[in-house]
C-alpha cells in the first residue's frame, strides 16, 4: 500500500484482532494483511517491545521495510551465517524478522528457537501460517515452542489449503491448551473411516477423515469467527485493479558495491572496459542482475531470491521476465523445478507448445525475454510474474505484464501479482521509479549520467579511461 493510512475495514480488523491476545487474519491475498498486523502492534502499545516475525525467506526484507515504514522503529533481519544471525538477535530492540527455515530445528540444524526466545519477545507474528499445516513437521514443532509468547497473531489467506483439518496447527499455535491433541481434534469434528489396501500381498490399514460430523462444520466455523477476520477480496476491494505490484529491494553484495563504485568512478571495473554512457549503463544493469554475466566474481541476490521464492511457493506457476537472455540461460541452470524458456530465437511451433504446456500445468516456471514475450501470449495459468529487471520501452513492459491477466470469468479473481526485483540504493532502483513516470530510454540514460556525476562528487572522481569501441563486450 502506497498511502500510509489504513482503509476502514483494515482499521476495523486491527481493532478486533488487538482486542484478544491470540488472533488470526485470514483475509484473502492483496487485502493488506501486513499493515493490519502492524496496526495491531500499535493498538496493543507494543511499539517499544521486541516483536518476532516468522515468515518465508523470500519475504524477509519486505517485512523489514513495511515494519520500519508503518511503525517508524528499527527492524533487523536474521539472515546470513550463523554468526551473523546471532549478532542480529543480539542487536534486536524492536522488530526481528526470521525465516521459518532458520527458526526451526532439525537433526542437522540447531535452529534459532532458544536464542530468540531467550530475548523474551512480547509478540510473535506468524506469516504464511498455512506452512505449518502438518503438525508433525519441524516447521510446526518450532512454531509451537513460541506458544508462551504473550501475544500471538497468525496471518494467511488460506488457513485450510487442502482439507478443513489443515487449520489444526494454527489453532494449536494460538490456543495450545484447547487444541493440544491432533487426534482429539479429529475425533471431535470429523467422521473417521477405516480403510484397507493390499500391498505386496498384505493388507495395509489406514484412516481417512475427510467429512465433518453432523453440525460440526458450523461449530468449527463459529470458533474461527471468535478470533479471526476472514475478508474476501471481492467484497472489500471490488475496484481492485487486475495487477498488484510488489517491490522487493535487495541488498547488493560487497562485490557488487565495489563493481558499481568502479563504474561510477571510471569506465572500468575488473577487466571490463566500457565506452560511452549507454555501454556503461548496460554493464551497471548486468552487475545488478548477476556479476557473472560479464565474467565478474560474486553472487546474485536476485537469483538467490528467485530460488528461495520457488522453494517457498512450490505450488505456484511463475513467469520470469528479463531483458537479458544471457541471464535467463544462467538462471535456468539453477532452477529446482520444471521450466521452459522463450527467447527471440524460439521457433513458432515450439513457442506454441510451450504456451499450451504451461497452461496445462506441465511445467512451473516460464522464463521469457521481455522483447520476445510481449505479445501473442496467453499465460493466465500463472498467478505470479517476476521481473528481474526493467528497461524501456514502457509499452513492451506493459504488454509483458498483461500476459497473465485472466482471459476467462472463472479466473477473474485469481491472483495477479507482479514482483519487481531491484538492488536497493542503486540506479537499478532508480530505473523503476523513472518507469513509473513513463520515462523514455533517453530520459533514463540522461538521468544515469546525472546520477554518475552526483555519485562522483560524493566519493571523489578518478580520471576516466579512454577506450575505443573495440573493447566493448557483447550484451
Amino acid at each position: 500500500m502506497e498511502s500510509k493510512s489504513l482503509r476502514k475495514y483494515q482499521s476495523d480488523d486491527a481493532k478486533f484482532l488487538a482486542s484478544i491476545p491470540c488472533s488470526a487474519c485470514f483475509n484473502e491475498q492483496r487485502t493488506g494483511k501486513t499493515p493490519t498486523a502492524l496496526e495491531v502492534i500499535k493498538l496493543r502499545r507494543l511499539q517499544e517491545e521486541r516483536i518476532l516475525i516468522i515468515t518465508t525467506a523470500s519475504s524477509l526484507y519486505q517485512w523489514k521495510e513495511e515494519y520500519e515504514t508503518w511503525l517508524g522503529k528499527n527492524c533487523v533481519v536474521c539472515t546470513g551465517t550463523p554468526t551473523n544471525k546471532l549478532k542480529a538477535i543480539g542487536s534486536w530492540t524492536h522488530g526481528l524478522v526470521v525465516s521459518l527455515d532458520s527458526f526451526k530445528e532439525t537433526a542437522s540444524h540447531s535452529g534459532l528457537i532458544d536464542p530468540i526466545l531467550s530475548r523474551e519477545p512480547a509478540m510473535v507474528i506468524l506469516d504464511e501460517a498455512h506452512k505449518i499445516k502438518n503438525p508433525k513437521t519441524a516447521n510446526a514443532k518450532a512454531v509451537f515452542k513460541t506458544c508462551k509468547v504473550p501475544y500471538r497473531l497468525a496471518l494467511t489467506g488460506t488457513p485450510a489449503q487442502g482439507k478443513p483439518y489443515d487449520v489444526y496447527s494454527i489453532l494449536r499455535f494460538l490456543f495450545p491448551s484447547d487444541f493440544g491433541s491432533y487426534w482429539r481434534f479429529i475425533d471431535e469434528y470429523f467422521e473417521i473411516e477405516d480403510n484397507v489396501v493390499w500391498q505386496n500381498g498384505r493388507p495395509r490399514h489406514f484412516k481417512t477423515y475427510d467429512n465433518f460430523k453432523p453440525n460440526k462444520a458450523a461449530q468449527l466455523q463459529g470458533i474461527l469467527n471468535t478470533f479471526s477476520t476472514q475478508r474476501k477480496r471481492k467484497d472489500v476491494m471490488p475496484w481492485l485493479p487486475d495487477k498488484f505490484y510488489q517491490k522487493v529491494k535487495l541488498q547488493p553484495t560487497r562485490e557488487q558495491k565495489r563493481y558499481l563504485k568502479d563504474l561510477e568512478d571510471t569506465y572500468r571495473t575488473g577487466d571490463v572496459i566500457t565506452s560511452g554512457v549507454l555501454d556503461r549503463l548496460i554493464r551497471y544493469r548486468q552487475i545488478c542482475l548477476d556479476p557473472g554475466l560479464i565474467n565478474l566474481d560474486g553472487k546474485s541476490p536476485k537469483t538467490d531470491w528467485i530460488l528461495q521464492y520457488i522453494k517457498d511457493y512450490p505450488e505456484e506457476q511463475i513467469i520470469i521476465f528479463s531483458k537479458f537472455t544471457s541471464y535467463l540461460i544462467k538462471l535456468s541452470e539453477q532452477l529446482p523445478t520444471t521450466w521452459a524458456m522463450l527467447i527471440g530465437s524460439t521457433p513458432a511451433k515450439q513457442r506454441g507448445k510451450f504456451i499450451k504446456d504451461f497452461q496445462a500445468g506441465k511445467f512451473k516456471v516460464f522464463l521469457i525475454n521481455i522483447d520476445a514475450g510481449k505479445e501473442a501470449l496467453t499465460l493466465d495459468a500463472a498467478e505470479t510474474t517476476i521481473f528481474t529487471d526493467k528497461f524501456p520501452p514502457i509499452g513492451s513492459i506493459e504488454q509483458a505484464e498483461d500476459r497473465f491477466i485472466a482471459s476467462t470469468q472463472d479466473k477473474a479473481h485469481k491472483a495477479h501479482k507482479i514482483i519487481e526485483l531491484m538492488m536497493a540504493d542503486t540506479f537499478d532502483e532508480q530505473i523503476y521509479k523513472l518507469l513509473e513516470k513513463r520515462k523514455s530510454e533517453t530520459d533514463i540514460i540522461n538521468d544515469y549520467n546525472k546520477y554518475i556525476k552526483e555519485r562522483s562528487k560524493t566519493h571523489g572522481s578518478k580520471s576516466p579511461v579512454s577506450v575505443s569501441g573495440s573493447y566493448q563486450r557483447a550484451i
